[in-house]
């Protein structure tokens, strides 16, 4: 089966179906940082096994540049959100681009996962932690969040059995390390253990990190 881009979703995307048609296929859908666009963790589709679906999905608010932001930042306190109605729409627009993609692509809905890089990261961590029945698998690398700005949305007997894994550059100068580690501690506290590593490298996915997600994926992925 060759790449499709056609199916009507309420986000941009680029979508990779494996070669050889198939039901029940595994998925694992990617959300950007700030200021770049659907294209830039596509790259990392070949990662994948061949039988999945890759799906790389684009933000809606305009940087410049050809880049795309999933909220506006505060610049003297990333920790702030101007809009932080932003995050709540992008979550809904996420979550029904999957729904839709499950259905009209007959996809394993016990075998979705979301991966996120930078602010990617922490929408992948506000979708699971607020819509845990979809994802079998949340990825965050190089990102954080605060579950104390939206704890009322939380259930915590659904994210009981959430797997989440954290991956932070204690290099890092745009998400400090101290930021993965409250993120952790966080999680911690709404009974999450999540797998949280940490490596030597700035604001980027380190070979290393990749790696270890992907073993990660692999090992939930064996388990149906």
């Amino acid at each position: 089966m060759n790449d499709l881009n056609n199916i009507s979703l309420p986000l941009r995307s680029q979508i990779q179906l494996p070669k050889t048609k198939q039901l029940q296929s595994s998925a694992v859908f990617l959300l950007h940082g700030f200021g770049s666009n659907m294209y830039d963790l596509f790259a990392l589709r070949d990662y994948f096994p061949s039988d999945w679906v890759c799906i790389s999905l684009e933000a809606t608010l305009p940087t410049g540049f050809g880049g795309w932001a999933w909220a506006e930042l505060d610049y003297n306190n990333i920790l702030k959100l101007p809009k932080p109605e932003q995050i709540y729409e992008h979550r809904n627009k996420i979550v029904e681009s999957i729904n839709i993609s499950i259905q009209k692509l007959q996809l394993d809905i016990s075998q979705i996962y979301l991966v996120g890089f930078s602010q990617g990261a922490s929408m992948s961590l506000f979708c699971g932690l607020t819509r845990p029945e979809i994802f079998q698998g949340i990825a965050s690398l190089s990102g954080y969040i605060d579950v104390n700005q939206f704890s009322e949305e939380i259930n915590k007997d659904k994210i009981s059995s959430l797997n989440i894994f954290i991956g932070n550059g204690t290099k890092d100068n745009v998400v400090p390390i101290s930021l993965g580690r409250i993120t952790k501690n966080n999680l911690h506290t709404i009974g999450i253990d999540p797998v949280y590593n940490e490596y030597p490298a700035e604001h980027t996915i380190s070979n290393d990190c990749l790696q270890d997600m992907i073993k990660w994926i692999n090992g939930l992925s064996s388990i149906k």
